[in-house]
C-alpha cells in the first residue's frame, strides 16, 4: 500500500514539475461550451502551439515526461492486478486433476470448506500460452465460478470429541480420502484439551460413506508427524514410524498439512523444495550480471534412474521434510548429494511455482559457494554419472537449447516465448551442428529447466 501510495505521489510530482516548466496557453472559459460532449470536441480541436502533420510538437521535457509517466502507470497498473492474484493463491493449492479453492465458513467458526475444480474445466475457452505445468498455474491464479465448474467439495468443522468431514463426492474415493485426512489436521490446535480424538472422514472405497476414527494425540504427534492417518492409504506393510512426511502447501509454499512422501507423488499435491546452484569460488547473484560470471556446477543423473536417466541437471534439488526449514533442507541435500558440508549457503533467492504432470512443487532458491582450496564433490555412484563445473554461459546455451528441443517435440511443461527463446538466437549463432561440442546437445531434466527459467527471470528483473 506504501509502495503504491509514493508511486502516485511521484506521478503527481512529476506532473506538477511538467506543468510548471512547459505552461500552455488555457483555453478561455468563456468560449467553452457547456455541454460535456461538444466541450470534449472543442478542446481536442482547439489548436494549441505547433503542430506537425495533425499533432502537437512536443519539447524534450514533455516526451520524457510522457514516457515516465506511461512508465509509472504501467508500475501500478501492473502491481494493482497483481493483488488480487497473489491473494488467490494464499487460498489455492493443487491436488491430482483439480486445482483447490480454500473457503472460510463465515457462519461456523472453525468449520472451512475445499472447492475441489477440475483444471480442464477451470481453463476451457480460457487462452494460455504454454503447456500443461503453465496450464496448471493459470488454473491455480484463475478467478474460479463455483457456478459454472464441476468437481467437489469437502467441509471440515469441529465437533465435541474432533473433527468431520463431509463431501458430495460420488467417486475419487482415495484422492478425497486423502484431502480429508489433510483437512482435519487444521483443526488439531483447537482440539489440544482432548487426548483422544475422534475424526469421521470419507471411507476410501465410497467417499459417500463415512469412516470414524479415533487417534491418541501423542501418536499423531509422534516424529512421523500425521503418519497414522493415512494408513489405510498406504500399502499395509509400510513402517509407519519411518515413514517420510511432507508438506502440502497453499500457492504461497506455507504449509496446510501433513502428507506421506508417496502420496505427494501419487496424487501429485503441491508441496515445497528447494533448488542450489552450486558455484565456483563465488555466489551468483544478481549485481554480478555485469561481470564474470562464476562457474556452474552440473551433473548427469546415472542410466539406471527410474525418473529421468542420463539427463543433466544444473541444480541440486530436494524436497523438504515437515516442518523442516527451508535452508536447513538445503543444508542437508547438497550435504547428501555432493558431500558439501560447509555453511556455505546464500539467504533464500527467490521462489517459483514448478508443475509439470508428474511433479508440482513450489521450489525456494539458493547458492551454494564452493570452495576450490577446501570444497570436494563426492556424489553417489547410484544416483550420478558425472559431474563438473561449467561455464556459465555453457549452461545457458545449452539449457536454451534443450529448452528449445522440448518446445519442437510439443513437450515443454512451461511458458511459450519466456527470456531463454530469445537467448537461443543472441547466444547460439546457427544450429546446433554448427556450433559443436557435446556439451550442447545436453538434455536436462524439465523441472531443472523451469526453475533455470526463473533463475534467468529473477537476473534480469
Amino acid at each position: 500500500m506504501f509502495k503504491l501510495k509514493e508511486i502516485f505521489l511521484c506521478a503527481l510530482s512529476i506532473a506538477c514539475l511538467s506543468a510548471a516548466f512547459q505552461p500552455r496557453p488555457l483555453l478561455p472559459l468563456k468560449s467553452l461550451p457547456s455541454n460535456t460532449s461538444e466541450r470534449k470536441k472543442y478542446i481536442s480541436s482547439n489548436k494549441i502551439g505547433k503542430h506537425k502533420g495533425g499533432k502537437p510538437v512536443l519539447s524534450l521535457f514533455q516526451k520524457r515526461f510522457r514516457k515516465q509517466s506511461e512508465h509509472i502507470m504501467f508500475m501500478v497498473t501492473n502491481e494493482v492486478q497483481q493483488i488480487p492474484v497473489l491473494a488467490r493463491l494464499s487460498k489455492r493449492s493443487l491436488a491430482s486433476s483439480f486445482v483447490i479453492s480454500i473457503e472460510d465458513d463465515n457462519d461456523l467458526e472453525g468449520s472451512f470448506t475445499w472447492s475441489c475444480y477440475p483444471i480442464d474445466e477451470v481453463m476451457a475457452g480460457e487462452r494460455f500460452d504454454g503447456g500443461v505445468g503453465e496450464q496448471v498455474i493459470d488454473a491455480m491464479k484463475s478467478n474460479l465460478d463455483s457456478a459454472e465448474k464441476g468437481g467437489f467439495k469437502l467441509k471440515c468443522s469441529i465437533i465435541d470429541t474432533g473433527a468431520i468431514v463431509e463431501t458430495d463426492a460420488k467417486d475419487d474415493g482415495a484422492l478425497v480420502t486423502t484431502l480429508s485426512r489433510v483437512m482435519v489436521q487444521s483443526v488439531f490446535e483447537k482440539l489440544s484439551g482432548l487426548d483422544d480424538i475422534t475424526i469421521k472422514v470419507p471411507s476410501v472405497g465410497n467417499p459417500s460413506i463415512s469412516s470414524t476414527e479415533i487417534y491418541s494425540r501423542q501418536d499423531l504427534m509422534s516424529p512421523s508427524g500425521c503418519a497414522p492417518l493415512f494408513a489405510s492409504i498406504l500399502p499395509p506393510d509400510i513402517d509407519l514410524g519411518k515413514i517420510e512426511m511432507s508438506d502440502m502447501v497453499n500457492g504461497d509454499g506455507n504449509p496446510i498439512g501433513y502428507i506421506p512422501r508417496p502420496l505427494v507423488h501419487k496424487f501429485n499435491l503441491l508441496h515445497r523444495g528447494i533448488g542450489i546452484v552450486v558455484c565456483r569460488d563465488a555466489h551468483l547473484t544478481k549485481s554480478a550480471q555485469d561481470q564474470i560470471l562464476p562457474e556452474v556446477y552440473v551433473h548427469q543423473r546415472t542410466d539406471t534412474k527410474r525418473i529421468f536417466p542420463s539427463l543433466y541437471d544444473m541444480f541440486v534439488g530436494g524436497v523438504a521434510t515437515a516442518g523442516e526449514g527451508l535452508k536447513m533442507t538445503a543444508a542437508r541435500e547438497v550435504g547428501e548429494e555432493l558431500g558439501l558440508t560447509r555453511p556455505s549457503l546464500s539467504d533464500e533467492l527467490f521462489k517459483c511455482t514448478v508443475c509439470t504432470s508428474y511433479n508440482r512443487c513450489v521450489v525456494t532458491v539458493y547458492t551454494y559457494k564452493f570452495d576450490s582450496g577446501h570444497d570436494r564433490i563426492s556424489w553417489q555412484e547410484e544416483e550420478v554419472q558425472w559431474g563438473d563445473f561449467v561455464p556459465y554461459n555453457t549452461v545457458e546455451k545449452s539449457a536454451a537449447l534443450s529448452i528449445d528441443r522440448l518446445r519442437q517435440s510439443k513437450n515443454w511443461p512451461g511458458r511459450d516465448g519466456d527470456a531463454l527463446e530469445g537467448l537461443v538466437c543472441r547466444s547460439v549463432a546457427g544450429s546446433e551442428e554448427s556450433i559443436g561440442g557435446d556439451e550442447f546437445k545436453w538434455d536436462y531434466v524439465p523441472d531443472g529447466l523451469l526453475v533455470w527459467m526463473a533463475w534467468i527471470q529473477w537476473l534480469s528483473r
